[in-house]
């Protein structure tokens, strides 16, 4: 079981790992394990988190989605 707790870790929230993996895909890199070691190493080691600042990124229009290895956004 994946224990998040955010009130200990604000920097470990899906608002703040999402803009910073936002701010990293505007950059131009869309590739999708590139982006992963990325958010990995420089934002958040827990993979849950990744993948959960994806899915808030795409519920806000912001990513359209993944095709092959490339993550698309607007």
């Amino acid at each position: 079981m994946i224990t998040i707790c955010f009130d200990d870790n604000p920097q470990d929230s899906i608002y703040y790992t999402s803009a910073k993996l936002y701010k990293h895909l505007k950059n131009g890199n869309h590739n999708f394990y590139a982006v992963q070691l990325y958010f990995k190493k420089n934002i958040c080691k827990n993979d849950a988190v990744f993948y959960y600042s994806l899915d808030w990124l795409f519920l806000m229009g912001k990513i359209k989605g993944i095709e092959g290895d490339k993550i698309i956004c607007d």
